[in-house]
């Protein structure tokens, strides 16, 4: 059943804006990174930040050096984080660590989700550009827990399933922005549920082949979903994360 937004829901946490990931050989995940999706990358402090067209869309740390589990970490805009962070709170939602770089705050959902919320960016509206950050997908095992978090803390509206494996769509003010699945059957079962991300290219089979080529492991073959052809890979240190060609404009709310 699709939800309707509620007076007191902020309708604020959109995107995704930003994704950071925590790995055990950044060096190697940021030449694999830059072949696949044509980043440039810098590094401050041991951090490696990736840009394209010169507009930062990602961070890379190593793993020894943070708090959590390796992985890309989804980041969504919030006009108000102490708000925000207090929405999640009341929506039986774990804030894990506050006051972050550039002002982010680590949360997980009551399924035990890990994702972050920061400030807004002026990034809004327009067609995600190769190689920058196009959408998320919750993968969950409990839908109707997840419904009403992200509905009672954010207003987050949930379309009805579509196709085979039943997906919907996150919508604020009617637009999609991100998506959730059920967990799929073909997902091992100590997989832990997860916020997946998905990055845009231009052209799915040579991004397909570059990954493959540059030691990353192909989990699924080019797919049509509802909002393009997607492919899943584990990059050389083991992420997983997904890659997007996009049919649809309204990819990013």
């Amino acid at each position: 059943m699709t939800t309707t937004t509620t007076d007191d829901a902020s309708q604020t946490a959109v995107g995704p804006r930003w994704a950071s990931l925590a790995s055990a050989d950044p060096h190697t995940v940021a030449s694999f990174y830059t072949a696949v999706l044509g980043w440039a990358i810098t590094e401050t402090d041991g951090r490696l930040t990736a840009a394209v067209a010169g507009t930062p869309v990602a961070d890379i740390v190593d793993i020894t050096g943070v708090d959590g589990s390796p992985g890309w970490l989804i980041h969504f805009d919030v006009d108000d984080p102490e708000t925000a962070l207090t929405a999640v709170s009341t929506a039986a939602g774990t804030v894990l660590a506050a006051g972050g770089s550039a002002g982010t705050a680590v949360v997980i959902d009551p399924n035990g989700t890990r994702f972050a919320l920061r400030a807004p960016t002026t990034r809004h509206g327009e067609r995600p550009a190769h190689g920058t950050l196009a959408w998320g997908e919750l993968i969950t095992d409990d839908v109707d827990t997840s419904a009403a978090f992200y509905h009672g803390a954010f207003g987050w509206e949930l379309t009805e399933p579509t196709g085979p494996l039943g997906r919907r769509e996150w919508q604020t003010h009617g637009r999609p922005f991100s998506g959730l699945l059920p967990r799929p059957l073909a997902m091992p079962a100590e997989t832990p549920a997860y916020w997946d991300v998905y990055f845009a290219v231009d052209d799915i089979e040579a991004a397909v082949t570059a990954a493959t080529e540059h030691n990353g492991t192909r989990l699924m073959p080019p797919t049509p979903i509802e909002i393009g052809t997607i492919a899943v890979f584990l990059d050389p240190a083991g992420a997983v994360f997904t890659l997007v060609q996009l049919t649809t404009e309204e990819a990013v709310a």
